[in-house]
């Protein structure tokens, strides 16, 4: 059982969602900012309080490392052995002394220590900061050689306890910014959900929209930031009464050019109904029968039109020759009924293109050739490139089209005022929209060479090969 996917979440909650991981991000970072620099701060102070350390407990017991050296195998003594303290004081210094320790050092041998810190061998050779630990801490010390004698003082604490002061120093900075969190959040939400009232605004008035009203949207009663979305919908509005408009005139159009055929086959059908005589009832029957073919062929010519202006996207893969001879050979019956002949010129190795439109394009402007071309002439179909531009011509001898008029006669249902053959109008109409559909521009022209009739080129884009 395959499971549906749940609702998207809304632009509010993943706005809320994105501001709050970048406010916990920026805290943490804060966080760890805080505490690597409390850490060091805190480093300096106790090394350099370790420092001075040792060097006051050099300056007050100069006295006893002048003394005679501690005697071999003699022990170390040891700071709580010496009743220099009192009660007090030695309370105090215990405390103190848990996470401190010293010891120095007279010739290799240990001389003096405190009852606290890890057991050292020897002391190091070098003077510095090491780090050592015992059973159950880690400890920093501090190494001072003093000069011109060969005695070693060494003061240590535990790192645990400048951890346990940079652990303080942290929450108590990170402690009031998480409390802020629950605030900030619900301002956060309250501010965009503010922010984006006029959206939901905006989504309701274009919801109210009819088609009856696609008038624009104001632009300056809107924020900004709205700008740009306005008018993508300012122009898909446009595009829609565009398109409404032009398909109304379409059907005013259509239902006006079908009309007068439909009313012509009403009425010869009516009068062969009345007809007694044969001869008379045959002719009126051809008559009926080629009224029929051309509200049949106007009917065609207007569904196509109809869908190439609804067609949104282009196939590929056509071959301009193999659509233009199958064209020719369909036309055949028509030119040889009228008496005209053809003659194919020329060749394009490549044109890429929808084959149905290609299709389109050679009958059209082959038929419409035909229906121009007077008897006994030839119509000329030719295939070539200019400067890397493929394009397909049919040249007739008719009466051809006044430059005045060429601009016109690509329109629905135009006819010149010297055009007498029977005709809907729509051929180049539908050899235009085709063009368009790939890209390609439609030319009407005289012939070349100064003769009658008129040249009608569509000129193809370039495509990635060589030509002819």
């Amino acid at each position: 059982m395959t499971r549906r996917p749940g609702p998207p979440p809304s632009l509010l909650a993943a706005l809320f969602g994105r501001i709050g991981a970048l406010m916990v991000a920026i805290i943490l970072a804060i966080g760890v900012m805080a505490y690597i620099s409390a850490q060091r701060r805190i480093d300096e102070i106790y090394d350099g309080q370790l420092i001075i350390g040792a060097n006051v407990l050099r300056a007050l017991m100069a006295e006893e490392l002048h003394a005679p050296p501690v005697a071999p195998g003699a022990g170390a003594l040891e700071v709580d052995d010496a009743p220099l303290l009192s009660r007090e004081d030695r309370r105090a210094f215990d405390n103190y002394a848990e996470w401190r320790m010293f010891r120095v050092w007279r010739g290799g041998q240990l001389a003096l220590r405190s009852d606290t810190g890890p057991l050292i061998a020897r002391p190091p050779a070098t003077e510095g900061f090491s780090q050592t630990r015992d059973h159950r801490w880690k400890w920093r010390v501090y190494t001072l050689r003093v000069p011109d004698s060969d005695v070693t003082v060494q003061v240590g604490e535990r790192t645990d306890i400048r951890l346990v002061l940079v652990t303080g120093v942290v929450l108590g900075l990170a402690i009031p910014l998480l409390a802020l969190i629950p605030t900030v959040a619900v301002l956060i939400w309250l501010s965009l959900n503010q922010g984006l009232s006029s959206l939901r605004v905006l989504i309701d008035q274009i919801g109210q929209r009819t088609l009856r009203d696609l008038s624009p949207l104001e632009l300056n009663a809107w924020p900004r930031d709205l700008h740009p979305l306005v008018r993508s919908i300012n122009l898909l509005l446009e595009r829609i009464n565009r398109a409404r408009q032009q398909e109304r005139r379409f059907l005013d159009d259509a239902a006006h050019q079908l009309r007068t055929p439909l009313a012509a086959v009403k009425l010869q059908a009516q009068m062969i109904a009345h007809e007694t005589e044969p001869a008379e009832r045959e002719s009126l029957t051809r008559a009926l029968v080629e009224g029929v073919d051309r509200a049949s062929n106007l009917t065609d010519q207007l569904l196509t039109l109809a869908r190439l202006e609804a067609q949104l996207e282009v196939a590929r893969g056509g071959d301009l020759r193999r659509e233009a001879v199958a064209a020719l050979a369909d036309l055949a019956p028509l030119a040889a009924r009228r008496g005209v002949g053809f003659s194919f010129e020329g060749e394009v190795l490549a044109c890429p293109g929808d084959p149905v439109l290609l299709r389109l394009i050679a009958v059209n402007l082959i038929e419409n050739a035909i229906h121009h071309a007077p008897p006994g002439s030839e119509i000329t179909v030719r295939l070539g490139c200019t400067h890397d531009t493929p394009y397909l011509e049919v040249i007739d001898q008719g009466p051809g089209i006044p430059a005045s008029e060429r601009d016109k006669v690509v329109r629905r249902f135009y006819r010149g005022a010297e055009n007498t053959e029977r005709g809907s109008g729509l051929g180049l109409a539908i050899v235009l929209e085709a063009a368009r559909l790939l890209d390609g521009q439609l030319v009407l022209g005289e012939r070349g060479d100064g003769g009658p009739g008129l040249r009608a080129r569509v000129e193809f884009p370039q495509p990635t090969g060589a030509f002819a």
